[in-house]
């Protein structure tokens, strides 16, 4: 496990250092050991909680810690209402300065009047991470969430004669902190046995999204999308990333290729199917010999149908390897995709090195593009790139027709958003009538 810069380089970030937050001030570290010095002796106990943000493999890429900010940002705006809504005026909110990597909540007494115990504290534990990650997992894209956790642990801070304040405190902090660390061990050992039944059971359900010609105006393509029961993961970025981390890629992805040959709706001949795959898996036999070969044929494909779709969930480290197992692909047939161009490690360097068929456009591009220029700018730039080499672009995620027509007027031809079908086992034929005209 990595942790962010938290005892040292995030320790004394404010505001002003280039984190954005809204206007909910937080009491500081002074203020802290102030109500403990005063409330405890009376109260004799107080619960404490711990919002830490942990990163979950190393990774210093500036993009990351521009993601790490963000979850930051998002989980203070988060819990300065869900104080306001759902806690006690009494119960404190405080600066994650102090901490380094997170937030404290410090807890008083129930309203009752009664001792604080530890089920209380287990409550408002449970409460909170559960209303935290349900807000996270809609406000911040699951891509931004590929490296960071977010846990919650609680303590009793009880009051002993003779022990300073201060050490109390600290000791209080420090055993919330070993809980959210607990917790994230209870995680990803939940998640690695439910990734075994995923598996096992092949648990795993295919979708298609349709990949439009602008110009055209037809589909030149399905991509071909993982679906799990979210009883076992939230979202498939979930899902795969436990996988990574338990050294089981490989059999997902063959499980996933064969359930999407399997479901797929008929293509016509010049119709692409785009897999998304790892680079790691390129190394995979099943990919580039006879098992995956004999499954393309029973499905009426041939490989010229097939895009590799390289999704970039960790740092590619070889760039020589990649090339040579991409130069294989190419061999047998096989176009490649580059995924998420303009978010996360899907820079320019990938792109030279790949020398993709095609760019997927990542949707935090398209999203709002009518409304920012440097987007539109940034959109042109990739488009005029992708028309001298000779690349296809594809914009991903297009949801409204103003986001649609700065891309066309960007000289975008290719996208594939929910504007036009969303994600279904059967999709739906975009209904052209109603989308504009590139003319």
């Amino acid at each position: 496990m990595s942790i962010p810069p938290s005892h040292s380089a995030v320790r004394d970030r404010h505001p002003e250092d280039g984190i954005r937050f809204p206007d909910h001030p937080l009491e500081s570290l002074n203020d802290l050991f102030l109500r403990a010095s005063r409330e405890l002796p009376i109260k004799r106990q107080l619960g404490m909680l711990s919002v830490s943000v942990l990163q979950n493999e190393p990774n210093d890429n500036p993009e990351t810690w521009q993601s790490y900010d963000g979850i930051l940002g998002e989980i203070r705006a988060f819990l300065a209402d869900f104080q306001a809504r759902r806690m006690r005026t009494t119960d404190q909110l405080f600066w994650p300065s102090i901490i380094g990597n997170g937030f404290v909540i410090l807890l008083d007494a129930p309203r009752t009047g009664r001792p604080l115990n530890g089920m209380d504290v287990s409550r408002v534990r449970f409460r909170l991470r559960r209303s935290l990650r349900k807000h996270l997992n809609r406000t911040i894209p699951a891509r931004q969430m590929r490296t960071f956790g977010v846990y919650v642990g609680g303590s009793l801070m009880r009051h002993e004669s003779g022990i300073p304040i201060s050490r109390i405190v600290y000791r209080s902090r420090e055993e919330a902190f070993a809980d959210a660390l607990k917790d994230k061990d209870r995680e990803g050992r939940r998640y690695s046995n439910n990734l075994r039944k995923v598996i096992e059971g092949e648990q795993v359900q295919m979708v298609y999204q349709p990949v439009l010609d602008l110009v055209d105006r037809k589909v030149i393509g399905l991509e071909a999308l993982t679906r799990v029961p979210r009883s076992r993961f939230p979202s498939p970025e979930v899902l795969f990333k436990t996988a990574h981390q338990n050294n089981t890629l490989w059999t997902l992805e063959r499980l996933c290729r064969n359930r999407a040959l399997a479901g797929l709706p008929r293509l016509l001949s010049r119709q692409k199917l785009f897999l998304n795959v790892e680079p790691d898996s390129l190394h995979d036999p099943h990919l580039l010999e006879k098992p995956f070969s004999d499954r393309l044929g029973e499905a009426g494909l041939c490989p010229q149908q097939i895009v590799l779709e390289i999704t970039e969930r960790t740092a590619i480290q070889d760039f020589t390897m990649v090339r040579r197992m991409i130069t294989r692909c190419r061999h047998q047939g096989y176009r490649v995709a580059m995924d998420d161009v303009g978010s996360g490690y899907a820079g320019l360097q990938a792109i030279a090195e790949i020398s993709p068929d095609y760019i997927k456009m990542d949707m935090s591009l398209v999203r709002d593009i009518h409304r920012h220029s440097i987007k539109r700018e940034l959109v042109t730039t990739i488009r005029r790139f992708s028309d001298s080499t000779g690349i296809t672009l594809v914009a991903e995620g297009v949801e409204t027709v103003e986001e649609l027509q700065s891309l066309m007027h960007a000289g975008v031809r290719c996208a594939q958003g929910y504007l036009f079908s969303k994600p279904a086992r059967t999709p739906a034929e975009p209904d052209w009538d109603s989308i504009p005209s590139s003319g």
